[in-house]
């Protein structure tokens, strides 16, 4: 079954540019509209598991939509060029589980939304299980202890399966460092990491190193 996700945008610019990061991930199936009367038809229609939301739609405000929308089941994630406090809180206060200001970098828009797509997803490759809904982690039916850096390190390899990430890369998004000096923090979570997923560590078949590039989890999920 594929995911459903409503990308309510009035530039079209920008709704193609999300629309690209999007693209082939999780099975993912993508509607957009650009104003709030287009908007809830597709809501009246359809359940989407994730909805991004400008705030800014032509003479519309993005949060007379929120009212329309289940968010029990639906997560609201707001992309605006709005950044002071109070648009933040607002748009909290009404259901929103995200912020994301423009301008944004693609990859992180698209991890982010994963992340939402994927708490309830079972992922399996090979003799690796991860229950990303219990942050549950098994290898040949067993449980695996990950550590939290451990664990967002393998969802964002996962989210970015197939395609090599570079140190900086991972520096930024899992750590949220800008600027990398030293990568024997890296290294030492990758040995770590290793040995607790694969068969042979010292030969690793999912998290592979691609010499002088970066690394790249290879595989294809079966849920």
């Amino acid at each position: 079954m594929d995911n459903k996700v409503l990308i309510i945008e009035d530039d079209k610019d920008i709704c193609e540019l999300i629309q690209l990061a999007l693209a082939g991930k999780n099975n993912t199936k993508i509607h957009t509209a650009e104003d709030i009367g287009s908007a809830r038809a597709l809501i009246n229609q359809y359940q989407f598991e994730v909805i991004l939301l400008d705030l800014n739609l032509k003479t519309e405000s993005g949060y007379e939509l929120m009212r329309y929308i289940d968010t029990a089941y639906t997560k609201i994630l707001i992309v605006t060029a709005k950044n002071t406090e109070l648009d933040v809180y607002k748009g909290f206060e009404q259901g929103a589980v995200d912020y994301i200001k423009k301008p944004f970098d693609p990859m992180e828009l698209a991890y982010r939304v994963n992340v939402h797509l994927d708490r309830a997803r079972i992922y399996e490759y090979g003799h690796l299980r991860i229950n990303s809904n219990a942050a549950e982690v098994f290898v040949n039916g067993q449980p695996v202890r990950l550590t939290s850096r451990e664990y967002d390190l393998l969802l964002f390899f996962i989210h970015n399966r197939n395609q090599i990430l570079t140190k900086e890369q991972l520096y930024d998004k899992v750590w949220g460092y800008h600027r990398v000096t030293d990568d024997n923090t890296l290294m030492v979570h990758m040995r770590t990491l290793r040995k607790k997923i694969e068969m042979d560590p010292d030969h690793p078949a999912l998290i592979v190193t691609i010499r002088g590039k970066g690394y790249i989890f290879k595989g294809q999920d079966h849920e």
